[in-house]
């Protein structure tokens, strides 16, 4: 690992395993034994949706399948290609247009991937084109091709799904395997798609309970964050330490590294890390994290911006059922569930709260999930909102029931069913450019001075940003390749979930 990537504002700008520079990827994204299983079935015969909420590792275990798999480097019988779908204007484009875009893009991104092997790949316009492509690498190279394609789906824009599982399914045989990231809360496959026969559904879930947890996330805290190891630790060690943070944030790996990045910051080179400094950090990331989060979503749910309303409205309800006693997760009868499906869907993406089981017995009657709860939510519902020694091994140990929600009880009785709008365009694309200053909800954010020169240019708008090609923006004064990359890194995390 290199000097610069211990230094704090570096690492905390290396949050999408996306961004991360190849050359660096292997020194700071470690894998569990149940991540390395995940990568081995996308690296399998058969088509496989990858799902998991935002900063769970979907692009990581899709990018390091495709590592396993590059065409430069595969001694294997598979050939895999990772392709990101992020920059590409899908969101707005239909029909014949969607499939004209995908097409050309992915077969520009597969030459791009064959450029230092014997292999050409021709330009595609169509699915026919892109699959007769696909067969003939396939049959050239003697190997079976895997395509993994990433930020394929948007659980605020479904119209262009459909036609992303329609290509999907049509390219997928025998000699090609496609897989996709997708999100909770992607329902719309089309009409062609059948998601229980057509693909295989792969969860990205990191608990406690799984073999490894606590040595997954004391090895990525010793390799991207040396500086805590020097830091002196009471009450516990920094095995603990990375095993509590794990657990408090429900094994996301973005919320991890924003944990992290947090008790460096505030925790100077003699200050001792305790309980209290601990506790204050997860109040922190509540506060300055999690509950923005779901403002910073609203503008990119399109029709279903009334469900991030009523999605917080949910979460109040849920950690303060859960703060008298401080449990850790909650069962919830399954007909409240169903009725609120896609503000469960966004407290899911937003990581505010983890399915841990699909269906459960619940003492008054009936079944729903159980969920595990944020604890750094949590933590600001409990008397006091002090992180004590007993809570901490009570929270590490899981020695916690769980709270109980009825169909019967009143806890929902206040909050309406949302009604998706009509129309529902990405509202995200119409916020003016300063919306995408250097924050906290926009760590890949933008400078003053570049926005004021965006302004100046007549790009106004966030989809005037995104709709600008590579030379428009190029002629802006100051603009070259790395800050061309910073322009499409900030509007992709913007437009995305």
């Amino acid at each position: 690992m290199t000097t610069d990537l211990q230094r704090t504002d570096e690492v905390s700008l290396i949050l999408a395993a996306e961004e991360c520079p190849p050359d660096q990827f292997d020194a700071i994204h470690k894998f569990s034994q149940h991540d390395k299983r995940i990568i081995r079935k996308l690296i399998a015969h058969g088509p496989v949706l990858l799902q998991g909420g935002r900063g769970s590792g979907k692009s990581a275990l899709l990018i390091a399948a495709s590592r396993e798999m590059a065409p430069h480097n595969s001694p294997s019988d598979v050939i895999g290609l990772y392709v990101s779908l992020r920059y590409v204007p899908l969101l707005q484009a239909t029909g014949s247009d969607y499939e004209k875009l995908f097409c050309q893009w992915v077969g520009q991104r597969i030459q791009r991937a064959l450029a230092n092997t014997p292999h050409d790949f021709p330009d595609s316009h169509d699915v026919r084109q892109l699959k007769n492509g696909l067969s003939e690498l396939s049959m050239e190279a003697d190997k079976r091709v895997v395509l993994l394609f990433d930020d394929a789906a948007h659980i605020g824009r479904e119209t262009s799904l459909g036609s992303f599982f329609d290509i999907f399914r049509t390219l997928s045989s025998e000699a090609i395997s496609c897989k996709a990231a997708i999100y909770p809360g992607v329902t719309e496959f089309g009409t062609r798609f059948d998601v229980y026969n057509d693909a295989s559904v792969v969860d990205v879930v990191r608990s406690p309970e799984q073999a490894g947890f606590s040595e997954l996330f004391y090895d990525i805290m010793q390799s991207r964050y040396p500086v805590l190891t020097d830091k002196k630790i009471t009450g516990f060690d920094l095995r603990k330490l990375a095993q509590f943070l794990g657990t408090t944030v429900l094994g996301n790996m973005r919320g991890f590294i924003f944990a992290c990045n947090d008790l460096v910051e505030h925790t100077e080179s003699n200050q001792t890390i305790g309980y209290t400094a601990l506790g204050e950090s997860l109040l922190r990331l509540a506060a300055d994290y999690y509950w923005p989060l779901l403002e910073e979503v609203k503008p990119k749910l399109g029709r279903y911006v009334p469900a991030v309303e009523v999605a917080q409205d949910i979460a109040e309800v849920i950690f303060s059922s859960c703060a008298p006693t401080s449990a850790q997760s909650i069962s919830i009868h399954r007909t409240l569930v169903a009725r609120y499906a896609k503000p469960f869907e966004i407290l899911e993406y937003a990581g505010f709260i983890a399915r841990r089981e699909a269906s459960r017995s619940l003492r008054s009657g009936g079944r729903g999930p159980r969920f595990a709860v944020n604890l750094c939510n949590l933590l600001e519902r409990i008397p006091g909102s002090r992180l004590t020694a007993r809570l901490f091994d009570e929270w590490l140990s899981r020695s916690s029931q769980p709270v109980e929600l009825h169909e019967r009880g009143d806890h929902f009785s206040a909050i309406d069913v949302p009604q998706p709008l009509e129309g529902g365009d990405l509202e995200i694309l119409h916020k003016p450019v300063e919306t995408l200053r250097k924050s906290k909800a926009y760590p890949y954010g933008l400078t003053e001075l570049k926005i004021a020169l965006l302004n100046d240019a007549g790009i106004r708008t966030i989809g005037d940003l995104d709709a600008a090609s590579d030379e428009t923006l190029r002629k802006i004064d100051g603009v070259g390749n790395v800050f061309l990359d910073r322009f499409r890194s900030v509007v992709a995390q913007a437009i995305w979930m």
